[in-house]
């Protein structure tokens, strides 16, 4: 029973990763016509949370300025190509949990954070839907590294997740 619920721990932390690890979009809607975020073009972010989120106007606002920074490191790694185009990034969140660090310090897979949403990118110009995508980043180790990480050092790696999906880029490197 103890090697059970040691093997179950393990893989648990295994399978959701590092507070840095970026999560791989979902794609609902494909983006049209291989539509890639590049270099010059502009994309003005919008963080909203869905029905039954709880989330305060700063951690909105917070999250759209990660999401915003981390976008354009991606950018300027993706060569510009003709006219450069305007965009309207929608994240509507449904899942924002900070969880407990007292509980994932005494076990891993206790008082998880996770960060859920539903990601649309809209032509700035008549609104039409470019691409869309879901994103979940789930943080569960224990001990000391999950006693003292908080949703703040989760959400540059969901960030990391949506300019990768936006841009077709895996990182951006400095």
């Amino acid at each position: 029973m103890r090697y059970m619920l040691s093997a179950l721990l393990v893989s648990t932390a295994l399978l959701t990763g590092c507070a840095g690890t970026a999560p791989k979009a979902t794609f609902i809607a494909p983006p049209v016509k291989d539509t890639r975020v590049r270099n010059g073009d502009t994309v003005k972010v919008a963080v909203v949370a869905g029905a039954g989120v709880e989330m305060l106007e700063s951690e909105r606002l917070h999250l759209g300025e990660v999401i915003s920074q981390k976008l354009g490191q991606f950018q300027a790694k993706n060569p510009a190509m003709g006219t450069p185009t305007a965009y309207d990034l929608e994240v509507t969140v449904s899942r924002f949990e900070k969880g407990n660090a007292f509980a994932r310090a005494m076990l891993a897979g206790l008082g998880q954070i996770h960060i859920d949403a539903r990601v649309r990118l809209l032509s700035a110009a008549d609104q039409s839907q470019v691409s869309a995508f879901d994103l979940k980043k789930t943080f569960a180790w224990g001990g000391m590294y999950g006693a003292t990480t908080g949703i703040e050092d989760v959400e540059p790696a969901f960030a990391e997740g949506v300019a990768s999906a936006l841009t077709g880029l895996e990182e951006a490197k400095k």
